[in-house]
C-alpha cells in the first residue's frame, strides 16, 4: 500500500509573527502620535482666529449701529476676551499677546481696542500661539477699523 504524503501546514499565523506585527504597529503609532498632535493644534489655532476676528468684527459692527463707543478687552493673562458685557475664554493651549497703543495698555496683561461710530479704531494686532509653535495674527487697522490678517 502507498501512503500519500500528508500537508503539515495549516493556515494561520504563528506568535512570533503577530508579535512581528504588532511591535511594527507600535513604532508606527510612536511615530505618527506627535504629528496627529500638530494637527490638532493647529486646527485649534484657526479656530480660535476666526473666534477672536469675528468678535473683533462684532465689537466693530456693534459701534457704527449704535452710534457708540464700543471697547473690546483681552486679557492675556487670564485667557479672556470680548466687548463688555460677553467675555469669552480662549481654547486651553492657546496663548494671546496683543499689541495696542500705550495708551490703550491698561494693565500688563489687558489691552483694549476702542472702536468708534465712524468704524475707525485705536488698533492692534493680536498674536495667538500654541505651545507647537504654530501662531496666528489679527490686526486691527486704526484708521478704517477693519479686522484682517497682516
Amino acid at each position: 500500500m502507498a501512503r500519500t504524503p500528508t500537508s503539515t501546514t495549516e493556515a494561520g499565523f504563528t506568535l512570533v509573527e503577530l508579535l512581528v506585527v504588532l511591535a511594527l504597529l507600535a513604532m508606527a503609532y510612536g511615530l505618527a502620535a506627535p504629528a496627529l498632535n500638530r494637527v490638532i493644534g493647529a486646527g485649534d489655532l484657526q479656530v480660535a482666529t476666526r473666534e477672536l476676528a469675528a468678535s473683533l468684527r462684532r465689537a466693530r459692527s456693534d459701534a457704527v449701529v449704535g452710534a457708540r463707543e464700543v471697547r473690546f478687552v483681552i486679557d492675556t493673562g487670564a485667557g479672556v476676551y470680548g466687548a463688555d458685557p460677553s467675555m469669552r475664554p480662549l481654547p486651553r493651549g492657546i496663548a494671546a499677546v496683543a499689541a495696542v497703543p500705550a495708551t490703550h495698555r491698561l494693565s500688563p496683561r489687558l489691552a483694549a481696542i476702542d472702536f468708534f461710530p465712524d468704524g475707525a479704531s485705536t488698533g492692534g494686532r493680536i498674536t495667538l500661539s500654541t505651545a507647537g509653535g504654530g501662531s496666528a495674527d489679527i490686526a486691527v487697522d486704526w484708521l478704517s477699523g477693519r479686522v484682517g490678517s497682516p
